[in-house]
């Protein structure tokens, strides 16, 4: 082997490893992909919802005490009075209010067409632009760009899919989800009052286990 010849492998050789040393160390610090359901609100956002949660709390109690009278008028009154606290509750911080729109739009879809879900879009940008700029929210901006996108275009894709994805980079699951659950079951026992059906009190239970959980959370996290 020339002299020539070895000097050029070397070179080359020492190039790649230099490459490979580039590239382990960019995977390396590469940071990791960004879990959504971590926007959480601040501490005095967190005292507000406390007090839509007591109060609702308190509505559910006075409702589930109305039915072991046998009151279902006054049964009803109460829980849709703590229906609309839990509503009140889950809208709370500039992240929930813009992940309601979101979610406004994505219900807004089963009678609207294309063009009809995208003069909502003006409005939502103006929401996304209206929070603080971190991780989740320019995450959840590049998800409604995709989804206005495919929306415009007329293109393959799932726009609806994108704006939940938007929509859960700016909710806190360990809130969000258990006062989801307290919201499902306070329309579903209110059905079975406005039916007629038999209702118990033991059918609160799964609506107060999920609002207690929510309440706990925001106890945990709204020490100042």
């Amino acid at each position: 082997m020339s002299y020539s010849v070895y000097k050029t492998l070397f070179q080359r050789s020492t190039l790649f490893a230099l490459f490979s040393m580039v590239f382990s160390l960019s995977a390396a610090n590469a940071a990791p992909p960004l879990k959504p359901g971590l926007y959480c609100p601040g501490v005095n956002i967190q005292l507000i919802i406390a007090e839509d949660l007591s109060s609702s709390l308190a509505f559910v109690m006075q409702s589930r005490l109305a039915l072991s009278k046998d009151n279902k008028a006054e049964a009803t009154r109460s829980l849709i009075a703590a229906g609309v606290t839990l509503q009140q509750a889950l809208s709370r911080g500039a992240g929930a209010r813009t992940g309601q729109l979101i979610n406004s739009i994505i219900l807004a879809r089963a009678n609207a067409d294309n063009k009809q879900l995208l003069t909502w879009f003006p409005l939502l940008h103006t929401a996304l632009l209206g929070l603080p700029v971190d991780d989740a929210s320019t995450a959840a901006i590049h998800a409604v760009d995709n989804a206005e996108e495919i929306l415009q275009s007329d293109s393959k894709g799932d726009p609806m899919g994108k704006l939940a994805e938007a929509q859960h980079f700016l909710v806190c699951d360990d809130f969000y989800l258990p006062l989801q659950d307290a919201i499902k079951e306070q329309k579903r026992i209110s059905k079975l009052l406005e039916s007629r059906q038999k209702t118990q009190t033991k059918d609160y239970d799964k609506l107060l286990s999920a609002l207690r959980t929510a309440i706990i959370y925001v106890q945990k996290n709204s020490q100042l």
